[in-house]
C-alpha cells in the first residue's frame, strides 16, 4: 500500500511538467508561411529544425538546419535560448511563448535592443 501511495504522489507531481513539456514539440509553420520548423527534445533542451522551405523562395536555410537551440523552460507557457538565422549568419537570443494555438518567437540581439519577432501556428 505504501510503495501505492508513493507512486501516485510522485506521478502527480511529475505528470504536470510532462504535459507542459509536450506542448511546444511538433510541427510550427511562420507566418508568411515559407517555413515550418519541428520542435522536438534534444541534449540542452528543446530543439527547432527546419522541416519544409516554400520551394519558390530563395534562402541560404536548408532543411535540417537547426534554427532554434537550447531552449528551456522559462514559465508555464514560455522558453528561453538561442535562435541562429542563416540569412544574417547571426546567433540571436530567443524567447517562444505559446498563447492558445500560437506560438510567439522573439529574437534579440545586445540584450533587448535590436529584436524582431514572429508568429507560428501548429501544422500537426
Amino acid at each position: 500500500m505504501r510503495f501505492l501511495t508513493l507512486f501516485i504522489l510522485v506521478f502527480a507531481l511529475v505528470m504536470p511538467a510532462t504535459v507542459q513539456a509536450a506542448d511546444l514539440p511538433g510541427i510550427w509553420q511562420r507566418s508568411n508561411g515559407h517555413v515550418r520548423i519541428a520542435f522536438a527534445p534534444c541534449p540542452g533542451g528543446v530543439c527547432g529544425k527546419i522541416a519544409w522551405l516554400n520551394p519558390g523562395m530563395k534562402s541560404k536555410a536548408r532543411v535540417g538546419d537547426r534554427i532554434f537551440y537550447d531552449l528551456v523552460r522559462d514559465g508555464a507557457k514560455g522558453w528561453k535560448g538561442k535562435a541562429y538565422s542563416p540569412k544574417e549568419g547571426k546567433t540571436y537570443s530567443a524567447t517562444l511563448t505559446l498563447e492558445g494555438a500560437m506560438l510567439y518567437s522573439k529574437e534579440c540581439l545586445f540584450g533587448d535592443r535590436i529584436c524582431r519577432s514572429e508568429t507560428w501556428t501548429r501544422v500537426n
